[in-house]
């Protein structure tokens, strides 16, 4: 018998009518607070909470960055692409050269050199986060790493060195769904919790078409659990630190949330067995 399928071993009161439900006369479903039971009748079909009218950070500017890079080091590895997308309409889109013998930009028309366009996705990220609205990073310690360890490469000044507060306030998507529901089954990729929410992505790992639906998720679990959109932007950057630590914590050598500062490697000649 599948989870979703498993009986009640005991009495509870049905978690939608609130009648009885005796000792294996229910079914057992995974709810925000742990396991819900209800009556046969009473099962609600698999998706996220409906969405609230509520107010809250999801209702303000929200501005999403996603990139592609040549692999999952941040020390050493290239950003080949990044794209912003915002809650404004704000869209932008990069194509890097990462350099001789690095795939990635084949066959892209006049990819932008790194540095120049590193300078202008972070100019535009320092703007944002200056005003103090939310930048929305799905896995931030992955991409808001790359981008630190690229821009020190290239000798410009870190996102981090441009902001009196640091590279806050950052909505980290993955980790609010993980924590608004971490008994769910099933799958943490992107594609998988957006479809979860019902976001469109017609493109996965396309950055443009990733930024954007990792806005949309960060709206859709705001709108899921009130709890969570009514946190002010501090507070949520907060909470999101102990809440990946929490996540993390049978994973000791994850990166730090929002990102870790890490050096570059040396200059390689080219891709890993290059």
């Amino acid at each position: 018998m599948s989870p979703e399928e498993r009986a009640n071993a005991y009495d509870a009161p049905c978690a939608r009518c609130g009648g009885a439900v005796p000792a294996g006369a229910g079914l057992l479903r995974h709810g925000p607070r742990g396991w819900d039971v209800y009556h046969p009748g009473h099962v609600p079909a698999p998706g996220p909470p409906p969405p609230g009218d509520h107010p809250g950070w999801h209702r303000r500017r929200l501005l999403s960055l996603d990139i592609a890079s040549t692999g999952n080091r941040p020390d050493r590895d290239r950003i080949t692409a990044a794209a912003v997308r915002g809650s404004d309409g704000t869209a932008r889109d990069w194509v890097l050269d990462p350099g001789p013998g690095w795939p990635g930009t084949e066959g892209s028309p006049g990819p932008t050199p790194p540095a120049r366009a590193l300078e202008e996705v972070t100019a535009l990220l320092a703007d944002h986060l200056a005003s103090r609205e939310l930048l929305v990073v799905w896995y931030a310690p992955h991409v808001l790493t790359t981008l630190h360890a690229e821009l020190v490469r290239h000798g410009l000044a870190p996102l981090a060195d441009r902001l009196p507060g640091g590279v806050a306030p950052v909505c980290d998507p993955l980790v609010l769904d993980r924590h608004a529901d971490r008994y769910r089954s099933g799958g943490r990729s992107l594609p998988a919790v957006a479809a979860w929410y019902g976001v469109p992505l017609a493109h996965p790992g396309d950055p443009a078409s990733d930024a954007r639906a990792a806005l949309l998720v960060a709206e859709a679990v705001a709108a899921a659990y009130p709890a969570v959109a009514r946190l002010s932007r501090p507070a949520l950057h907060t909470e999101q630190v102990i809440w990946y630590a929490e996540q993390m914590e049978r994973h000791p050598d994850a990166p730090a949330w929002p990102f870790e500062p890490v050096e570059p490697s040396g200059e390689p000649a080219g891709p890993p067995g290059g």
